[in-house]
């Protein structure tokens, strides 16, 4: 049983909580600091009211009913520290990452059903989302948070990565993974019955536009800066959002490559002196800033003598390179690959597979037809799109981990590993391109995930069309993009609409 937290009620009512507590058996106890009020022991929970206008119960070790009645009566009183609102599905999009020197922007999207808020509520309104924490902390927040998605609350969550904070202007690739994410969600819910809590990051028009449509089909729609304190869905984003940095800046703190006389990069928060001491021990001894450090940060550009702001750009998302009918559904809530295709720029043909070749710099996408490179394709895919089903010729041809060793063409794409893929792809080349993944996947540079299930009996006896179409369906369950190095997987995926990578 988690504890739990009231905030922002009136002493009066909080004296007659305590009244409560103590006909019910509760003993009053010494206050241990001068920020609180009253201590009342009861069962084997102790409840604090602080001079903040705070209450907190600390959990009940063994789960005594008596002290869950106390905090339902409580709950009668005080109410919620969460406004509930009369919608079925709750949706809230947060960021976390955005100011710290280290590390990726992390985006969560959350949708929780109406019937789930007071469970979820019971385990987060106590979690402390304004101080810095270790991976532990909001690893364990998160377990408890996922044990509700076999009960129907969703999570989407996309990153936003150093080099790209610090080249271009954020507010548009914000603008349009928070669209994506809440086109996923409209596959599961209905906008009419929904409330949709956006963080005010300062959203821009594409996304003003989406929340605009959503308004008008019914959804309740809120903007709000610090929207963790009231809403439980932007609380649970937030939540989720720190685990997911807090996640990556470990891998980064305990890999001895990241180290300098044996000094981390610690919280990687400019506030942090642990973390200032490692910038000045690793820029002194004359390296390059590794992957994770957002050199457009002020800390950093004084370190180098450097004056002013770094000039940024607006990220080169073509959503020229969209056909319409993708980019209508987009924005009626609809997010669906089998409406994907890109308009080649220079023979304008309408393309449901770009070609990929290789160079001396990566990976070039180009027109199947004229040949002719499409520019900035990756990058405007990996941001409306994001996920990449890759198939087992791709995988065992190790076409992902050399890309991302030497090049950047599939970074920051969320990689899909079907249950048949990786049955497929036991095998020593096979093998070697997960690890690569999985290392790439610890540190951010990509996302990586298994989906379909995993059931080896099942899936030795079926034929190779079989096998290709349980692909094809993880690439239409999960919108993502199919990478092939196979012609005719390739011809599969064309007829079923599904748009395809082609090597």
């Amino acid at each position: 049983m988690s504890g739990r937290k009231w905030a922002s009620i009136e002493p009066e009512i909080f004296s007659q909580i305590k009244s409560c507590l103590l006909e019910r058996g509760g003993e009053e106890k010494p206050v241990s600091s001068k920020h609180e009020t009253w201590r009342v022991k009861f069962s084997d929970s102790t409840f604090t009211y602080y001079t903040s206008g705070t209450l907190y119960s600390t959990p009940s070790i063994q789960g005594d009913p008596a002290v869950e009645e106390a905090w339902k009566f409580i709950d009668q009183l005080a109410g919620s520290i969460f406004i509930k609102g009369p919608k079925d599905f709750l949706i809230g999009l947060d960021e976390t990452g955005k100011g710290e020197l280290v590390g990726h922007t992390h985006l969560v999207g959350v949708l929780i059903p109406i019937s789930l808020f007071d469970a979820v509520e019971s385990i987060v309104s106590t979690a402390d989302t304004k101080k810095s924490h270790d991976f532990e902390y909001w690893d364990k927040v998160f377990k408890k948070i996922s044990s509700f998605i076999s009960r129907g609350l969703i999570y989407i969550e996309e990153k936003i990565p150093p080099w790209h904070v610090d080249k271009f202007n954020l507010n548009k690739i914000m603008d349009v993974v928070y669209q994506r994410i809440l086109a996923g969600f409209f596959r599961q819910a209905d906008i009419s019955k929904s409330r949709v809590v956006v963080d005010d990051y300062g959203i821009g028009p594409i996304l003003k536009r989406y929340l605009n449509f959503l308004a008008k089909q019914g959804a309740e729609v809120v903007v709000a800066q610090k929207s963790d304190d009231t809403y439980l869905e932007a609380r649970v984003a937030s939540l989720i959002a720190k685990r997911s940095r807090e996640a990556v800046v470990k891998s980064i703190n305990i890999n001895p490559e990241f180290k300098i006389n044996g000094i981390t990069v610690a919280s990687g928060n400019a506030g942090n002196q642990k973390t200032l001491e490692w910038l000045k021990t690793w820029h002194n001894s004359g390296k390059q800033w590794p992957w994770f450090i957002k050199r457009s940060f002020s800390t950093i550009r004084s370190l180098e003598d450097l004056k002013g702001k770094a000039p940024k750009i607006a990220p080169p998302i073509r959503e020229n390179l969209l056909s319409k009918e993708f980019t209508k559904n987009l924005e009626e809530g609809r997010l669906d690959i089998r409406a994907l295709s890109v308009i080649c720029p220079k023979c304008g043909d309408t393309l449901k597979a770009v070609l990929l070749t290789g160079g001396d710099n990566g990976l070039d996408a180009r027109c199947p037809n004229c040949k002719k490179p499409i520019a900035d394709v990756n990058f405007t895919l990996r941001y409306y799109c994001g996920f990449i089903v890759p198939d087992s010729n791709a995988i065992t041809g190790g076409l992902l981990g050399k890309d991302l060793e030497k090049f950047k063409f599939f970074e920051d794409f969320t990689v899909l590993i079907p249950g048949i893929v990786r049955f497929e792809c036991d095998t020593p080349g096979g093998k070697k391109e997960f690890e690569k993944l999985g290392k790439f996947a610890s540190i951010g540079r990509i996302r990586l995930k298994e989906v379909g299930g995993f059931e080896p009996a099942k899936l030795r006896g079926l034929s190779t069309q079989e096998r290709d179409d349980l692909v094809m369906q993880a690439c239409i369950d999960e919108n993502a993009i199919l990478l092939s190095a196979d012609k005719q997987v390739k011809g599969l995926a064309v007829s079923q609409e599904i748009f395809t990578f082609f090597v």
